[in-house]
């Protein structure tokens, strides 16, 4: 894909107006979305906005390894949730070229698709970003720039505090980038699980863990997120949805194993992993042919919400744009 044609405005009729949501696709309360233009980004008037966009030609290993089809979806999805038309000027949003930038994907079993995280690198290094000053990092195995994004042998450590010195000493801004899956302990891993990859102690069995979460179904999860420099550092969230797994995990039981070809990007983190809770959900009633809830039910999205004041988990307050092959649906 040339420059040019990557920083084409994107076509407003590629948006669902407002409302059409609940009558085309979920029907559970979502509020629809306007153009992206008309209401840039970010959180207004107690609502959140979560963007989504499709493409099944992500999922063929030639479309991952070429680059092209990923970065699209990257771009279309910042371009729609910023209203800008460039993606230069989208990331503009969340970053400044002297930045620090720590990107926390996931490595674990249904893992973060590093040619995606490549994409973003590229795309932070367009515009402005130092190569070397893009920290990309799961636990303690971090790597820098497109590399980073492959192959990851520094080690920056924990703190006092049992936190990523990425995240305190290192980096100024944090892009969260996990991989979309069910898991056994929580019900739904998505954004606000992902930090448990960025601190240390959370032994399962160990009650005098720095960060006693696994209880009551991971109720407190919420916890990881509200660490001061998590919530004060924290820019951006970005899905890869390209395989969700939607029984069981982290492990894998490839019958599970869903062809979506997604990515989701928002900034509240409790907004985007209620969208991908009802996901999975619609996902699992698909499957069976009946109503099929996740096991552990998750709890941590309320939690999350109102006490810790991470977001929205309310539906009604959230508004979703879906683009590419499936507009205005989220499955």
């Amino acid at each position: 894909m040339s420059d040019s044609s990557s920083r084409r405005t994107i076509n407003r009729k590629q948006f669902i107006t407002s409302g059409a949501l609940g009558a085309v696709g979920l029907g559970l309360g979502f509020a629809g979305t306007q153009p992206a233009g008309e209401s840039g980004g970010g959180k207004t008037s107690g609502r959140s906005k979560v963007v989504l966009v499709r493409d099944q030609a992500a999922l063929s290993e030639q479309g991952r390894k070429e680059g092209a089809v990923l970065r699209s979806l990257l771009e279309k999805s910042l371009c729609a949730y910023t209203g800008e038309s460039d993606p230069l000027a989208a990331i503009g949003r969340f970053i400044k070229p002297g930045d620090t930038v720590g990107v926390k994907m996931n490595v674990m079993m249904t893992a973060t698709h590093p040619e995606l995280v490549a994409e973003l690198v590229r795309l932070l290094v367009r515009a402005g970003v130092s190569e070397r000053k893009i920290i990309v990092w799961d636990r303690n195995d971090a790597g820098l720039g497109v590399e980073g994004a492959f192959t990851r042998k520094l080690n920056y450590g924990y703190g006092d505090g049992s936190v990523s010195r990425i995240i305190t000493d290192e980096a100024d801004v944090l892009i969260n980038f996990p991989a979309l899956k069910s898991h056994w302990l929580s019900g739904l891993a998505g954004a606000l699980k992902n930090w448990a990859g960025a601190v240390t102690g959370i032994n399962v069995q160990d009650n005098d863990s720095p960060f006693p979460f696994h209880g009551d179904s991971c109720a407190n999860l919420g916890m990881l997120n509200a660490i001061e420099p998590i919530r004060k550092k924290s820019r951006l969230v970005i899905i890869d949805a390209l395989w969700p797994l939607f029984e069981g995990g982290p492990q894998v039981n490839p019958a599970y194993l869903w062809q979506y070809g997604g990515l989701f990007l928002g900034e509240d983190p409790v907004a985007v992993d209620t969208t991908l809770n009802i996901l999975l959900e619609k996902k699992r009633e698909q499957f069976k042919g009946r109503p099929w809830p996740l096991n552990p039910p998750v709890k941590h999205l309320a939690v999350a919400d109102t006490r810790y004041h991470l977001g929205v988990s309310d539906p009604k307050k959230i508004d979703l744009m879906a683009l590419g092959e499936e507009s205005g649906r989220l499955i």
